[in-house]
C-alpha cells in the first residue's frame, strides 16, 4: 500500500490507473455497500462538452456481449481530472457508486435529466461520511456538492489503494507547460483542449515548413526553417512556400 500521492519516476499507464480504480471499487463495494453492487465497466474518457464533470454512471447497462448474458453499467472517470487529487478521484468514484447503488435498487436520486440530486442522494452520501459546506441544495444541481469528510478520508487512507498511481491525466504535459509559462489554470485548460488542433495559442511547438521544386513540383516538408535543399532530378534548389 502506498499512501503518499507523490510523483515518482515509475512509468504509469492507463491500464495501471484502470486496474487501481477496479481495486478501489471492489474495496468500497465491500466496505460501504455490503458487496451488493454489480461490477461495472470502469472507463476513462474525456468529459467533452461537460467541462466540469468529473465522472458519470450510465442509467442502464451499456456494455455487454452479443447474447445479452453479460450486461455492465458504465462508470466513467473524466480523463482531465485523474491527477487532480487522490481524494477527489475517490470522491468521484464513491459519488458514482452511490448512483449505481440507487439504480440497481430502483431508487430515483436525481431529476432534470440527472442534473438535480435529491434528498435520496444526500441521505446516502451523508451515511457514507460525506459532508456539505452549506446545508441547503444548490438551485440547479441540488445536493450534488458533497465532499469526503475527514473521518471518511482517514478510512480511505488506510485502505489498500495505491495513491501514487493517480498522477496522469489528459491535461498532462501541455496543461502544466502552459502553467509554467504564466498562464492561469483556466487559460491552461483551454490550451490543453486544443491539443489536437493545428495551432495551440500560447504554447511553443514545432512548425512544419513546405518546400517546392519550381521545375518538377516535388514537395518536401521539414521542421527546420533555414535549409538548402537540392532537387536531385532537376539539380536546382527547392523554394520555401
Amino acid at each position: 500500500m502506498n499512501n503518499a500521492n507523490q510523483p515518482t519516476n515509475k512509468l504509469i499507464t492507463i491500464e495501471d490507473v484502470t486496474t487501481e480504480l477496479h481495486k478501489a471499487f471492489s474495496i468500497f463495494n465491500k466496505t460501504f455497500f455490503e458487496g451488493d453492487l454489480p461490477t461495472p465497466a470502469i472507463t476513462i474518457q474525456t468529459n467533452g462538452n461537460k467541462r466540469n464533470s468529473m465522472g458519470w454512471c450510465s442509467r442502464v447497462p451499456t456494455w455487454g456481449n452479443k447474447d445479452g448474458s453479460l450486461q455492465l453499467y458504465e462508470l466513467n472517470l473524466s480523463a482531465e481530472f485523474l491527477d487532480l487529487d487522490f481524494y477527489e478521484t475517490m470522491d468521484t468514484l464513491l459519488h458514482e457508486m452511490v448512483h449505481l447503488y440507487h439504480m440497481v435498487n430502483g431508487i430515483q436520486d436525481t431529476s432534470r435529466k440527472g442534473a438535480y440530486h435529491n434528498k435520496k442522494f444526500r441521505d446516502k452520501v451523508l451515511e457514507l461520511g460525506f459532508e456539505y459546506k452549506i446545508n441547503k441544495p444548490d438551485p440547479t444541481h441540488g445536493w450534488t456538492y458533497a465532499r469526503i469528510g475527514p473521518a471518511l478520508k482517514e478510512r480511505i487512507a488506510k485502505m489498500n489503494i495505491d495513491q501514487s498511481i493517480f498522477q496522469i491525466s489528459k491535461r498532462g504535459y501541455i496543461y502544466f507547460q502552459a502553467l509554467s509559462q504564466g498562464k492561469s489554470p483556466e487559460e491552461a485548460t483551454r490550451i490543453s483542449e486544443t491539443l489536437n488542433s493545428n495551432s495551440i495559442p500560447g504554447v511553443e511547438k514545432s512548425k512544419s515548413h513546405k518546400w517546392l521544386c519550381p521545375s518538377c513540383g516535388m514537395r518536401v516538408i521539414s521542421y527546420k526553417d533555414n535549409l538548402n535543399i537540392l532537387c536531385g532530378d532537376c539539380e536546382i534548389n527547392l523554394e520555401k512556400q
